[in-house]
């Protein structure tokens, strides 16, 4: 009973963290073989996230490779994959976010850089493989390299960083993205080896508003490692590829990952009558719902999906007044709890 009771108060105060959206460090794909193909990753343009294999003259696909990437509080992998001059220009498509901000990150290990011929080797896009909403660039600087992005279209002002970053190193690069309400009001800012855990830092190390914003009504929907092209791109290798709502999501580290408390909201009013109402801020596939009562005694138990709007669940009408806990899990073991009350 004790340990029933001590779950019941932990419920009560587990509402902080967790909105990733895609999560990727390649460890469960097939070393020395094309990324396109494994997992969500392709280089159809056809496809979301495709935008083209590597020419005829270029060094063919890029692989899945055995060498470790890592970044402290943020993730490590045994796997990642190389970046190469005019090969294939691989991504993923990830559920889209038509509002508010999106944070991407990446870890980045570059062994070269040329100087910029206005050619990016990363993008995040909206509703087709060409829509660009931002992009991100590498050129020389001293005895390593910059990096900077824009926003938008092709030709759109590039913002660089003001620091050096060292070549065979690796690099944590998060991006936020804030989508405003007008044509031209969208905010990036680049955000290049911070103190990951202590939150994201006060001032980013490059930011742009610059030019029309390239949004499509679909959302931010997709990335893509642009490499089929030959002037300007850097070569090297990255992993460790998340997109989440908040900064503190993009973790690789999920022992602590938690829901956000403004991930869902639940009205209980009609649970009497056997209806629950949750509000979700996300589609959760293969969601675990749990009620518990005041003795921690589970009441209800099911799966079920949660689509990003408000979702009306059947439950067991609730019976006797009183305080209850509703649980959400997610298939990746994140966790949400509120407490509510039947009257």
């Amino acid at each position: 009973m004790k340990k029933q009771l001590l779950y019941f108060t932990l419920l009560f105060v587990q509402f902080l963290s967790a909105q990733n959206i895609f999560r990727d460090d390649f460890s469960t794909y097939t070393i020395d073989t094309d990324l396109s193909g494994q997992g969500t990753w392709t280089n159809n343009s056809s496809l979301p996230g495709g935008a083209g294999a590597a020419s005829a003259s270029g060094p063919g696909a890029t692989k899945v490779i055995a060498t470790e990437i890592s970044y402290t509080g943020y993730g490590t992998s045994s796997n990642s994959r190389d970046i190469k001059i005019n090969s294939d220009a691989c991504g993923t498509a990830f559920p889209p976010v038509t509002s508010g901000d999106i944070y991407v990150g990446m870890v980045i290990n570059l062994s070269a850089v040329q100087a910029n011929n206005n050619s990016d080797f990363f993008r995040v896009l909206s509703g087709d493989n060409f829509n660009t909403s931002f992009r991100l660039y590498a050129i020389p600087s001293g005895s390593g390299f910059s990096l900077g992005i824009a926003k938008g279209a092709n030709g759109n002002p590039i913002s660089f960083t003001n620091s050096t970053y060292s070549l065979n190193e690796d690099h944590l690069v998060i991006f936020k993205y804030t989508i405003g309400s007008g044509a031209s009001d969208d905010f990036v800012n680049l955000y290049v080896d911070p103190v990951y855990e202590s939150g994201m830092p006060s001032t980013p190390d490059a930011t742009t508003s610059s030019g029309n914003d390239q949004v499509a009504l679909v959302g931010i929907d997709r990335l893509i490692y642009r490499h089929n092209w030959t002037n300007g791109m850097p070569t090297g290798r990255t992993g460790l590829n998340s997109v989440a709502r908040t900064w503190a999501d993009l973790t690789f580290n999920l022992a602590t990952q938690q829901f956000s408390k403004d991930s869902f909201t639940i009205a209980s009013s009609q649970v009497s009558n056997g209806l629950l109402s949750i509000k979700s801020e996300t589609l959760i596939e293969n969601a675990k719902l749990s009620i518990y009562d005041i003795q921690g005694r589970v009441i209800e138990t099911k799966i079920l999906i949660l689509e990003e709007t408000i979702n009306d669940i059947n439950i067991k009408p609730i019976a006797n007044k009183g305080v209850y806990v509703v649980e959400i899990v997610s298939s990746d073991k994140r966790k949400f709890s509120q407490k509510i009350i039947a009257q």
